[in-house]
């Protein structure tokens, strides 16, 4: 199939409905942008799995969720410094936002209200999210499986951890890293990669994630599905959107 320049569709995250145009983004998951909100497909996906899951069936974008008063009791940790999670949930009394400098000490909360976390080794409590959300963060991690351990410790047990990472179709089988860490030095095995962080500054890739990553997760009791929600619009199934479920 040749790929679509633009497709009908109804915005996840502000409801706006239109034509969602491929534009000049450099990949699929980054373009088609709300021509209201202009929040790019991955974005959209997840917000479409958030609502998927706490919506009842009674909304079907974030904004009229938020509205509807029916998150006001859940709390909903998120590590991002913008975005439209952030300007969605900002006003909800159980949102924590979250931000990782190294400089800073860990649990400090800023004047902008954001938390300084790390999210190997977080400070919050134990069983105490609904929801944590993570964009396109788990890549910039070394330590992964403590950061899946920590994040599955302070979900409450049914609780919903819903995430992206960017990926490949068909979806490698083994999960690869991109860097060594050696005698606390970083060896590159793969040529260095970096993505732009929420503070502007370069962020450093040192994962290549697989199929494993179901697996990975499950030694931390969590049931995970990836969900490519946009599949029927080639190539938009190139978009996964991961959504992890701590067992009660």
């Amino acid at each position: 199939m040749t790929q679509p320049a633009s497709y009908p569709g109804i915005c996840n995250i502000c409801g706006t409905k239109g034509e969602f145009i491929r534009g000049e983004g450099r990949s699929v998951r980054e373009s088609f942008a709300c021509p209201g909100c202009r929040a790019a497909l991955r974005y959209r996906d997840q917000a479409a799995l958030i609502v998927d899951e706490f919506a009842r069936g009674r909304a079907i974008f974030l904004r009229n969720l938020v509205s509807s008063g029916m998150l006001n009791e859940l709390a909903i940790f998120e590590a991002a410094l913008r975005g439209p999670f952030v300007n969605a949930f900002k006003g909800l009394k159980g949102y924590v936002q979250t931000y990782f400098w190294p400089d800073r000490p860990l649990g400090e909360i800023g004047a902008d209200g954001v938390r300084n976390e790390d999210l190997t080794r977080l400070t919050l409590p134990a069983n105490s999210f609904d929801l944590v959300i993570t964009s396109d963060v788990m890549e910039h991690l070394y330590d992964i499986r403590s950061a899946f351990s920590e994040i599955a410790r302070v979900l409450k047990p049914g609780g919903v951890h819903i995430f992206s990472i960017p990926n490949d179709w068909p979806f490698p089988e083994r999960t690869e890293p991109r860097v060594a860490l050696v005698d606390g030095v970083e060896e590159h095995i793969k040529p260095a990669r970096h993505h732009v962080s929420g503070d502007g500054t370069p962020c450093l890739v040192y994962y290549d994630y697989g199929a494993d990553i179901v697996d990975i997760i499950a030694e931390f009791n969590c049931h995970t599905q990836v969900v490519r929600r946009h599949s029927p619009l080639d190539p938009c199934y190139v978009n996964a959107t991961f959504v992890s479920r701590k067992i009660r």
